[in-house]
């Protein structure tokens, strides 16, 4: 146990840390107090008012899913100016992300804001393109999960900020074809309601973007996998890239911001680049070519896949080095027009600066965010020193508040199936929203008992996930079986669905 422990230690520290320290307090408590060292106050006002982002943030989810939930979403991010930060833009089948959102819930009041990342494409992990199904071959940890494709794959290479709506036609023959998929047609006959619930909702279909259909269609998964009488307030996912690219465009007109700033003094941006090169979630290359992730935005290219940008001409332009044809001056101008016209996307450190860094957005996230979020602070602080702004500086350091880790913990769960190992049978498997809905809805009672979840018991059954995905673990290992014992054992006094097409129920 402890060689896994270390191994993971030194993949996410920051992450961990805040896990164990909580010990056995519940996990409403974490969710509501903090875990240990995600509560630092800041220790000076953020640079700019975050108003415009509430506004910004409010008006959009009204018009997408009412205006009850807009403002509802409205007088959460007055009282508590926080944010899920960790999901990729897409519907929240997937069960590490939907786990996390309602972890994150247990500390709302009313409303669930959850800012998806959309500058992804959509073949990532969340499998935008369907349902996932927490299923696999016996000895898996999660990575056999089931996917049920609803769209085509035409757009797969796509940024999902970008994509075109789906019309009903894909979506009723998805529908006609679930009955191959799955061995039990009562399962099938299920879920191909619930597809039809969420896919081929009026609402829905009368988008023009698939960021504004799925930000819908997460509403309304919420409230089908979630019985009513939970009392959770309404779930609100906003595309993070949209909402930083309007920041950016208002932003850019205005003297003194931090993007404005950023984006067009050579000097600044020279130093940022060295200082943050080779970050996680930042990029990792020269000005010639890159080997992971992008400078300051995503371009777009052909069919709206995303290109990697370098800086160019002494930092005053961007341009793409796998497409030579891709370039850009960097000027408030050209910058507001690409991001008008879908020629750019902001980048993950880009959105961060603007919402957490700027504007002190409290961002609840993933096992990296609680160390990469930090260290984006205290690059770009490092950088507006180094450019003789010392008070600047200490103002984007003081004003971030730290990263609280809310998606990870995997506690809620279901029976493996028959054949498995006889510890990972015990631990069971994480379950998503598709198993709740299968199973009847998150009822009071275990919504209830998931709150009352001991921090510790939900970190040992979440081990063996990790660790199979950060170190490609193999059934065979004897550190990750060790995992499972200790899961094993934790499971006992976890929120287990045992029921199918009907009222759920725990252990």
């Amino acid at each position: 146990m402890t060689d896994a422990r270390a191994a993971l230690r030194s993949l996410i520290p920051d992450a961990l840390r805040q896990f164990e320290s909580a010990g056995r307090q519940t996990l409403r408590t974490c969710a509501s107090a903090g875990f240990a060292g995600s509560q630092k106050a800041p220790s000076c006002p953020p640079l700019q008012s975050g108003e415009d982002l509430i506004d910004l943030a409010a008006a959009e989810c009204g018009r997408l899913q009412g205006e009850a939930t807009g403002r509802a979403l409205r007088r959460e991010l007055e009282e508590r100016f926080h944010a899920q930060t960790a999901n990729h833009l897409g519907v929240d089948f997937h069960p590490e992300f939907f786990q996390g959102d309602l972890l994150f819930a247990m500390g709302c009041r009313h409303a669930v804001p959850v800012f998806s990342c959309g500058g992804v494409p959509a073949d990532n992990v969340a499998f935008p393109r369907g349902l996932l199904l927490s299923r696999g071959q016996p000895g898996d940890n999660f990575f056999g999960c089931e996917k049920l494709p609803v769209l085509s794959g035409r757009h797969r290479h796509q940024l999902v900020s970008l994509m075109p709506a789906f019309d009903a036609a894909t979506v009723r023959a998805a529908c006609a074809g679930l009955p191959g998929r799955l061995p039990d047609p009562a399962d099938c006959a299920a879920l191909a309601q619930l597809v039809q619930q969420l896919y081929l909702h009026p609402r829905v279909l009368a988008q023009r973007l698939f960021r504004e259909q799925a930000g819908i269609m997460n509403g309304l998964l919420w409230q089908a996998a979630i019985q009513p009488a939970c009392g959770l307030p309404p779930l609100a996912t906003l595309d993070m890239q949209w909402l930083c690219s309007q920041l950016l465009r208002h932003d850019l007109q205005q003297p003194g911001t931090l993007a404005r700033r950023l984006l067009l003094e050579p000097a600044l941006l020279a130093a940022v680049w060295e200082e943050l090169n080779g970050d996680r979630a930042c990029w990792t290359g020269d000005e010639q070519a890159l080997c992971r992730g992008t400078f300051l935005f995503w371009g777009v290219g052909e069919h709206g896949r995303g290109l990697a940008l370098t800086p160019s001409d002494r930092f005053s332009k961007l341009t793409s080095f796998k497409h030579p044809g891709w370039s850009m001056v960097l000027t408030a101008q050209n910058i507001r027009e690409a991001l008008e016209q879908g020629r750019l996307v902001p980048s993950l450190f880009l959105s961060f600066a603007v919402t957490c860094l700027a504007r002190g957005l409290r961002c609840a996230g993933g096992v990296f965010q609680a160390a990469y979020l930090p260290r984006m602070a205290q690059g770009l602080a490092a950088a507006l020193r180094r450019c003789g702004e010392p008070a600047l500086a200490g103002r984007v350091e003081g004003g971030a508040p730290s990263c609280q880790v809310c998606t990870g913990l995997l506690p809620l769960r279901i029976p493996r199936p028959e054949g498995s190992d006889p510890d990972a049978m015990q631990a069971g498997r994480a379950a998503g929203p598709a198993e709740l809905w299968l199973a009847g809805g998150l009822s009071p009672a275990l919504w209830q008992r998931l709150c009352d979840t001991a921090a510790s018991d939900a970190l040992a059954v979440s081990l063996p996930y990790h660790y199979d995905d950060l170190l490609g673990a193999h059934a065979g290992d004897p550190v990750r079986q060790a995992l499972l014992r200790e899961a094993a054992a934790a499971a006992c006094s976890l929120p287990f669905l045992t029921a199918r097409h009907g009222e759920n129920c725990h252990a």
